[in-house]
């Protein structure tokens, strides 16, 4: 391959052919995202770098069966959160039991979350952290996805299993349940959330 600054997309169809180098690029690339989602799925740390490793693997292998992607990060996390599943099934860590129902989605960020309280963050920042943590797992990881990731709602949908119309009224209801626990408009909302991304 000799482009490996080339998009995803490009890497994706490099790899499809066969290129060795194509994947790692892809590897290199979405490590730090999967990584990211996984462990707010899951938080066995070195769990989720097996699966990571387990699906590139995975990929490799079957890549004869795959088709070219418009966006290889919805296939790869939609890849990963059944990859998790499966791992803590075949573990017996989990009990066989619809996704949504027994996982809890953490939505808390090391990084940040360690400079906030180190740094003396503001109020506001602490409390939207405590609002989030008031949140249902599928509230919490519908709004990572769509505005930490900030992937498109059919995107979210493929991810969460399911419906677009779903993911709107669960974003909507995400939104409003913020809202309501710390008592602000939702252009405030929008705006203590775009500070705490940064």
């Amino acid at each position: 391959m000799n482009d490996l600054a080339a998009e995803p997309v490009t890497w994706w169809k490099f790899f499809l052919e066969g290129d060795k180098d194509a994947l790692s690029a892809l590897y290199r690339f979405y490590f730090p995202v999967l990584y990211e989602y996984g462990v707010r799925l899951h938080q066995q740390e070195e769990l989720i770098k097996d699966c990571i490793q387990d699906l590139f693997i995975k990929l490799w292998t079957n890549r004869r069966n795959l088709q070219a992607a418009h966006d290889p990060r919805r296939y790869l996390l939609i890849a990963l959160r059944g990859a998790i599943y499966n791992k803590l099934k075949q573990a017996g860590n989990r009990k066989v039991v619809p996704y949504e129902q027994h996982h809890d989605f953490r939505l808390t960020f090391s990084a940040e979350s360690a400079y906030i309280k180190k740094e003396s963050a503001s109020l506001q920042s602490q409390q939207l952290l405590n609002a989030l943590e008031k949140m249902s797992p599928r509230q919490k990881e519908i709004i990572y996805l769509r505005f930490y990731e900030e992937m498109e709602y059919e995107d979210i949908s493929a991810v969460m299993g399911i419906t677009v119309k779903a993911a709107y009224k669960l974003y909507a209801r995400a939104l409003e349940t913020l809202k309501d626990i710390l008592h602000i408009s939702l252009p405030a909302l929008l705006l203590l959330l775009s500070q705490h991304k940064s």
